[in-house]
């Protein structure tokens, strides 16, 4: 593996069973989400899961759920540099010099085609030396204001610490990772109803000319995502080796330390607890646990909430959650929700509940 990540297997697959339970909360509890993406996967011991939803291809605005993407990149980015760094063995003070004369021409020869030939200069590159700090050894770990941007950014849902993690990161290499890893496809963004991808290409107002592609909900945006794909990059972290460590895992549920990870166990766990930091604030950044009547917890969550070209504002949210009495975990996944205050989100709250129902006490 190289600076880039690579392929991620499928590692969720379409079940019939648990279709069947959803579309059965989708005739009950589904009136008015005809336009709303919805997936929800079953995590089982080990690979692969079941998925079942609706509209699960098409890419939408989806506002800082993104951020979930910036921080999974981040993630990507040290396994980058220490493994280079294992192979090279610099001096320390060699370190930072090394990353940036081996990586920086890589990222601007390989951009995804939504950014080839454009003049992104002071924007394509990470900032090596605001992202990664030396440690004794040479290799690097994630500078305290760095990593205060990542909590920022995810627990308290701050757009310039966002920013700032984008800045960090550098539009080349979101861009490419998420190519690379197959949670985008630069070739099929013109067909936003199938194109099935994962787009993080603007720094949520904060100073980098945003990079659009199409979405089914806006007009061209920089933050869109598939709902599959998002529940793709959690499925990985709920089922990651790492989330052994990670709140709302049984001891006797623990994922099959052969599982893949998303990035590295080590990681995979952090970015767990930092999701799980993010539904236990006082703001409370989660939806789908609003509806107290549900019979399930939300352990680890994401939302974006912003506002469409049309003047509405549109919901989503990518959490793990786990069913209260059987003590069962999913992902759930869904976006574009017309919100106008917590009731807006009941519904998808009762389909999803719903279809837990169905498919474990049939």
């Amino acid at each position: 593996m190289g600076l880039f990540p690579d392929a991620k297997p499928e590692l969720i697959d379409p079940d019939p069973d648990l279709q069947q339970a959803f579309d059965a909360a989708i005739a009950t509890f589904g009136h008015g989400l005809e336009k709303t993406p919805i997936v929800l996967v079953s995590l089982a011991d080990a690979e692969p899961h079941d998925f079942a939803g609706q509209l699960v291809e098409e890419v939408h605005y989806s506002a800082s759920l993104l951020k979930a993407t910036a921080m999974w990149a981040a993630f990507e980015l040290r396994r980058a540099a220490n493994e280079l760094i294992s192979t090279a063995h610099p001096a320390p003070a060699d370190t930072l010099a090394l990353l940036r004369g081996t990586f920086d021409r890589e990222i601007n020869e390989n951009r995804v085609a939504q950014l080839a030939g454009k003049n992104l200069e002071g924007f394509l590159l990470p900032r090596w030396d605001k992202v990664f700090q030396v440690q004794p050894d040479a290799t690097v770990n994630f500078t305290p204001d760095f990593f205060g941007s990542l909590f920022d950014a995810i627990v308290d849902g701050s757009n310039s610490a966002a920013g700032a993690v984008v800045h960090g990161l550098g539009f080349g290499y979101l861009t490419k990772a998420a190519a690379t890893a197959e949670f985008f496809d630069d070739g099929a963004v013109d067909t936003p109803q199938t194109a099935d991808g994962m787009w993080l290409c603007g720094d949520f107002q904060h100073g980098f000319p945003p990079q659009r592609i199409p979405c089914v909900n806006d007009t061209p945006v920089a933050q869109a995502t598939s709902a599959l794909q998002m529940a793709r990059l959690f499925t990985f972290l709920a089922a990651s080796p790492g989330a052994a460590g990670a709140a709302g895992v049984d001891p006797g549920q623990t994922p099959d330390p052969e599982n893949t990870p998303l990035v590295d166990a080590a990681s995979d766990e952090a970015m767990l607890k930092l999701l799980f930091n993010a539904v236990n604030v006082p703001r409370l950044h989660l939806f789908l646990n609003r509806d107290t009547s549900v019979q399930f917890v939300t352990f680890q969550s994401k939302i974006g909430l912003g506002p469409v070209n049309s003047g509405a504002k549109v919901a989503s949210e990518a959490a793990i959650i786990k069913e209260a009495s059987a003590g069962r975990r999913f992902v759930a996944v869904f976006q574009n929700r017309t919100f106008v205050n917590d009731a807006s989100i009941i519904p998808v709250s009762q389909v999803i509940d719903a279809t837990i129902a169905n498919f474990l006490f049939p």
